[in-house]
């Protein structure tokens, strides 16, 4: 019915853009990413554990504390043990004394204020999140995650955090790019730019994949570790089918497109230096782990160009392995070198 309210000149138009359009997207592997997921149910529930602790009455912190521990004792158990390490040393005094002071401090209290006033509610988060836990139930259907705490550490960089199948996020790191105090504890550039409440759901499912896929690194290859992580960066595209591949890899634009522009470059450089099987941790970390550049390339590339690279060949394999699960390629174990060769990987 549409159609008849176009001449008949245009509508031979219409109808070769339409099938371009459906075309592209039966050849595009991106475009089994969307999937309905909004028939798996789920007893989604957050819980703002930062809120509940501001809360706690600091004239009497044991009682209090206690009450709260006991409400919420899995994720509390951790967030007091590691996160914040106040009760480290089973010194019952000096974890409450640790206590008051992180909730009376007025930097801490600042801090929270402008948690509160940031995120007087996390209603879009849910909304995301409850997507991405959707997702991963598709794809994982023995993963049963669905419950997010929220919370702060003191600006202690825990943004996405794992215990079993609960998911913590630290609201204190997604308090925008210009929060100054990012700077007073010494957080790089790279990292302050990633400080966005858009990273929040990425995030989260890079976590939950660790979570689900650990990775053992001892005797690994560069080139093992560009995979895990290209598979690392899969599962999080996958679980966040309509965000950007900027935020996905935590690139600007140009960043992007320079490394997509050098991709050829990038790789040849590592076969050239013979990096891609070499186990020397050090030598391996600083090309699959954030930073202001890559080692050895030009100033204008960006870091973790191991990982971007690790995620083209997962695409490759992707495509070209139509017929496997999703599931069963990122939890294989087949080593770098033949999953490699089986992708058909050959950078433009």
């Amino acid at each position: 019915m549409i159609f008849q309210k176009y001449s008949l000149n245009i509508f031979p138009v219409l109808m070769v853009c339409y099938l371009i359009t459906v075309c592209a997207s039966c050849n595009n592997p991106a475009s089994k990413k969307i999937i309905e997921v909004s028939n798996i149910k789920m007893n989604y529930q957050s819980i703002r554990f930062d809120s509940l602790l501001f809360a706690c009455d600091t004239n009497d912190i044991a009682s209090s504390v206690n009450k709260l521990g006991n409400q919420y004792p899995d994720f509390a158990s951790v967030y007091f043990n590691e996160m914040t390490g106040f009760s480290k040393g089973n010194d019952t005094a000096l974890f409450n004394q640790s206590v008051r002071h992180f909730l009376t401090y007025k930097d801490f209290r600042g801090l929270n204020d402008t948690v509160q006033k940031k995120f007087p509610n996390t209603i879009e988060i849910d909304k995301q999140l409850e997507t991405v836990f959707k997702h991963v139930a598709f794809y994982f259907p023995k993963e049963k995650y669905g419950t997010v705490y929220y919370f702060t550490s003191g600006l202690n960089s825990w943004s996405a955090v794992t215990v079993d199948t609960l998911v913590g996020v630290g609201l204190d790191m997604y308090l925008g790019a210009n929060y100054p105090f990012y700077n007073s504890v010494q957080l790089p550039a790279y990292q302050i730019e990633r400080c966005e409440k858009e990273y929040i759901p990425v995030n989260v499912s890079k976590a939950i994949y660790e979570n689900i896929v650990p990775f053992d690194a001892s005797g690994k290859t560069l080139l093992d570790l560009m995979i895990s992580k290209g598979k690392q960066q899969v599962f999080a595209e996958y679980t966040n089918p309509t965000i950007k591949d900027e935020i996905l890899i935590g690139y600007k634009t140009a960043q992007l497109k320079w490394a997509q522009d050098n991709e050829a470059m990038a790789w040849n450089y590592f076969a050239e230096k013979k990096l891609l099987y070499s186990t020397q941790w050090q030598e391996m970390m600083r090309y699959v782990t954030d930073g202001p550049t890559s080692t050895g390339m030009p100033a204008e590339s960006p870091g973790n160009i191991g990982t971007y690279i690790g995620w083209q060949i997962v695409r490759k394999y992707i495509e070209n392995h139509s017929e496997e699960k999703l599931a069963d390629i990122l939890t294989s174990k087949t080593d770098g070198q033949s999953f490699l060769r089986e992708s058909g990987y050959k950078p433009r």
